[in-house]
């Protein structure tokens, strides 16, 4: 009864605590979270006195159960006690912010965060940044508290604290995704935000119905301003102005091969920079061209702090947040967005009596209001937000790239960098397509990725298997498919022969890519294959037992299906993720996945 009676409570204070946070009433609110951790210990001590039933058959499951239900508990009321210091503080920051602007005269109290003085802003960025060790202490405690969680997943609990069980576990992941998004934010606040000095990000939209290695078609980019929070310019331009500006015999930048043989192009032109499926190599090189043209044009060079690179995805999710946008009498909303604005800048433009060079001139006015609206977001919108930026960085949709080397670590970290990290990997694989020259066709395109492996004599070898299918008709923005399809795979991987398509090998930093021509007809599937021998790296970690597999995913690239039949000609001990049941005890690890996001595979023998 006294363990129930505790568990009551520490509930009913819980309830407390949140009624008075929403009211911004911190202290209070902590009092309620110091009575619940009370009430929690407590509980813990009942548990502790029935600690030797858990020799018992199904009763000591339930202990054992209620033993993690309540170290749940106490780890999430700890993160929650954290998060109201957090809380306080902030609050008591902004409430000398209030102070400082009611002393302003003359100051509408109709501002948004853009509009606030600079010193206010400064301020609340500061409170940020100081808040960020605990921030990043907060999602240890939850992923501790997760794990907690997950040990329950295979017992055989009575139906109340089942019940618990699932709604612990329907909360947990909203907490998480929202501490793992602004911590980060918190900890590169200074070059996101130009906290003390400006900076300048370079804004990529790629175009992922057109694919390119690094994520889409660059049509259009930017360059955003900004410092101590305070946007101060964002504007947006065609690749192809800049790009004009140096079609000259006096300039030239040899391109990648597949570039000047697909594309008939023999100069490197800024527009297709994003050769590299790494978005720091991409970034870096996008960046290289864009100052190269501006310098040969005798342009003023932009100092580029960093680089921010997101598909129509993003806007299309964003979108679904903020609201439809209508823009010189077309509405955009999160269904016809990357259609109509390439029908726009593509063909509406003269309909409209726009200048060819100022067609796209309709994506500043987008980018100004969707920016406008973010920065009004309210706070019942929030967690929708986070759980679109989370997801796109996850989806690999959006990435970013900061020069400052600190900056780009707490990226990487985050996950929100789109590198291709293989120091951890015995073996991997990226299946990247090129579009070349085939309009706007990838949003008709559908793939599958079958790899397989198998010991032949003293190695192993790899087979890639891409399908295709065209699910188009040829129209003012889909075509017969064309693309350079790449297969990313260990350095000293070796091509043994592909099939429908001839293909090409070559060393890129310090991985093997194959790549070939395909062209496929609206209405047709074709399937790409490649066969080669994987490096002797490969077949050392399967003679030590273990072999580690990362499958990356294009940026930019939809869900594709994926399926591993992986046979090392030994019998597997373990494997995750796993695989069917039906599949265990043998030699061969079989699996169907979708590729949403990067993923791993660990296999050992």
């Amino acid at each position: 009864g006294r363990f129930v009676a505790s568990a009551l409570d520490a509930k009913s204070a819980l309830e407390s605590a949140q009624e008075h946070a929403l009211a911004f009433e911190f202290d209070e609110a902590q009092i309620d979270v110091w009575q619940a951790q009370m009430d929690l210990h407590t509980a813990q001590t009942c548990l502790w006195i029935a600690k030797p039933l858990t020799v018992l058959p199904w009763v000591g499951d339930q202990v054992h159960a209620l033993v993690v239900l309540v170290d749940t508990g106490v780890a999430l009321v700890n993160v929650i006690d954290d998060a109201l210091l957090i809380a306080s503080d902030v609050y008591s920051s902004l409430e000398k912010i209030q102070e400082t602007l009611d002393e302003i005269p003359g100051l509408e109290k109709s501002y948004t965060f853009n509009t606030l003085p600079a010193q206010v802003r400064v301020e609340m960025l500061q409170t940020l940044q100081s808040i960020a060790p605990d921030l990043a202490q907060a999602k240890i405690q939850v992923t501790l508290a997760q794990e907690e969680l997950n040990q329950l997943k295979d017992e055989q609990l009575i139906g109340s604290m089942q019940t618990v069980v699932d709604q612990l576990q329907e909360i947990l992941p909203s907490i998480y995704a929202a501490v793992e998004l602004i911590t980060p934010f918190a900890q590169s606040i200074d070059e996101l935000a130009g906290v003390g000095s400006d900076r300048q990000w370079l804004l990529l939209f790629l175009n992922n119905t057109e694919m390119r290695p690094g994520g889409g078609f660059m049509g259009v980019y930017g360059l955003l301003q900004i410092r101590d929070g305070e946007i101060l310019d964002i504007s947006t331009d065609n690749t192809y102005s800049i790009d004009e500006l140096v079609e000259s015999d006096a300039y030239n930048v040899v391109p990648p091969q597949a570039i000047s043989d697909y594309l008939g192009l023999d100069t490197w032109y800024f527009r297709d920079a994003n050769w590299a499926p790494d978005f720091a190599e991409s970034s870096k090189t996008s960046v290289q061209l864009l100052r190269q043209e501006y310098a040969f044009a005798g342009l003023p060079v932009p100092e580029i702090h960093g680089v921010i690179g997101l598909t129509p995805t993003v806007i299309e999710n964003l979108l679904n947040i903020v609201g439809d946008i209508t823009v010189d009498g077309t509405t955009f909303t999160s269904e016809n967005f990357t259609e109509t604005l390439e029908y726009e800048v593509e063909y509406g433009f003269v309909e409209s009596g726009v200048a060819w060079e100022d067609r796209k001139e309709i994506i500043n006015d987008l980018m100004d209001e969707i920016m406008a609206r973010l920065m009004n977001t309210q706070i019942a919108q929030l967690p929708a937000l986070i759980n679109v930026f989370s997801s796109m960085f996850t989806q690999k949709q959006m990435a970013l790239y900061s020069f400052d080397a600190q900056t780009q670590v707490v990226f990487e970290d985050a996950g929100w960098a789109s590198i291709m990290d293989i120091s951890d990997s015995d073996d991997y694989l990226m299946v990247v397509d090129a579009n070349m020259g085939a309009l706007k066709t990838d949003h008709a395109m559908s793939k599958e990725i079958e790899y397989a492996i198998e010991k032949v004599d003293d190695h192993y070898e790899a087979y890639v298997d891409i399908t295709y299918h065209h699910n188009g008709d040829f129209n003012w923005r889909t075509t017969r498919y064309q693309s350079y399809t790449s297969v990313i795979a260990p350095l000293g991987s070796q091509l043994i022969s592909t099939n429908g398509a001839d293909a090409s090998s070559a060393k890129e930093s310090d991985m093997q890519r194959f790549g070939a021509y395909i062209v496929i007809e609206p209405g047709e599937n074709k399937t790409l294959s490649f066969h080669y021998r994987l490096p002797d790296s490969v077949d050392q970690a399967i003679a030590k037992n273990s072999y580690d597999l990362t499958v990356f995913k294009q940026i930019g690239s939809q869900q594709a299906p994926l399926t591993l039949d992986l046979d090392f000609g030994k019998k597997l001990r373990a494997a995750q993720p796993s695989e069917s049941s039906e599949g265990y005890g043998d030699n061969s690890y079989y699996l169907n996945t979708d590729l949403v996001q990067d993923l791993e595979f660990l296999v050992q023998f």
